[in-house]
């Protein structure tokens, strides 16, 4: 099986005349899984494998990681970092259209090495790739793309969300979905996976702090998505900054005014409508959208919990 199913995804890669804008495809486990053997099922039908020891996405095959890890990076790259559900997409398309690297699509303007779906690349391909290259990645400090973040060439972009927003999000996005195994644990028992590390991509708390630690990098900057929220043009302009661009001021005018939340949502280059289960990809975008979600009581013991992880970092959130 697994032999085959690489062959298959490999045959795909190769062909010189596949269409790249079409590879967004349906997540499909005997195409994208690599090894389904290795694939676990915890409680509810929520379905992982293990990679380095935490919990992943059965796309997040060992090939494709493999890859991740051993790419040499180059002083041109750009690698955009979160934990899911944090403001990635959002900020693809900001990093996209300040370098005004754009692709057929948002999807195809980035590599996601680490994942075999939604758009399989092999190393021929990444050579070819114009620059600056821009990666996405969803994985911790110690898992990034190219190795050691802060001895590498390349530049870092980590955007981090509030833990509560993170988690509600990302239960609506993770539910009764095929990658996920069509978990249906309900919210209650979401939140405490959430909290003991056990949902894809692992323990929020060590993804965040990981990156936090090496902020003072002067190859990685450090996002909140809250500020760029709430104080977008500033945090254009520090992107911009940070990746050494002098963006005259019109086209950051349109920047700003093309990268609202309905804007991205009804935009046909941003809409993210290549895989159907994703369905309403961009839902709220709020803050404080928790509120939907947690009882009182959960929210006391995540307060908690929160205090104990993180008071001691420094790092900040803004909650609603």
């Amino acid at each position: 099986m697994p032999e085959t199913s690489t062959l298959k995804r490999e045959e795909q890669n190769n062909d010189a005349g596949h269409d790249k804008a079409a590879d967004a495809l349906d997540y499909n486990e005997d195409l994208h899984a690599e090894v389904p053997e290795d694939l676990q099922i915890g409680e509810h039908g929520y379905k992982y494998r293990i990679v380095d020891g935490r919990v992943m996405p059965p796309y997040i095959t060992p090939r494709c990681y493999g890859l991740s890890r051993r790419i040499e990076t180059r002083p041109t790259d750009i690698c955009f970092v979160s934990y899911p559900k944090s403001g990635t997409t959002w900020l693809s398309y900001i990093i996209v259209l300040l370098t005004g690297n754009a692709g057929p699509s948002l999807e195809r303007s980035f590599c996601w090495l680490e994942s075999s779906w939604t758009h399989p690349i092999n190393e021929d391909e990444l050579g070819s790739d114009p620059k600056p290259r821009l990666f996405k990645s969803h994985m911790p400090y110690d898992m990034a793309l190219g190795g050691v973040p802060h001895q590498s060439p390349c530049k870092y972009i980590y955007i981090a969300r509030n833990p509560k927003d993170v988690c509600s999000s990302y239960y609506y996005f993770e539910s009764n979905k095929s990658w996920s195994g069509f978990y249906d644990g309900g919210w209650d028992h979401w939140l405490q996976m959430f909290q003991d590390g056990k949902v894809h991509r692992g323990d929020w708390f060590h993804h965040v702090l990981s990156w936090w630690e090496y902020r003072d990098a002067d190859n990685i900057l450090f996002l909140h998505y809250e500020h760029l929220k709430r104080n977008t043009r500033a945090e254009l302009e520090k992107i911009a900054k940070f990746l050494g661009l002098d963006i005259p001021l019109e086209r950051m005018d349109e920047i700003e005014g093309s990268i609202g939340f309905s804007a991205m949502k009804n935009t046909e280059f941003s809409a993210m409508k290549g895989v159907k289960e994703f369905g309403k990809f961009f839902r709220k975008g709020e803050i404080g959208s928790w509120k939907e979600y947690f009882t009182v009581a959960q929210n006391d013991r995540f307060d908690a919990l929160y205090q104990q992880r993180v008071d001691s970092s420094g790092i900040d959130f803004i909650f609603e």
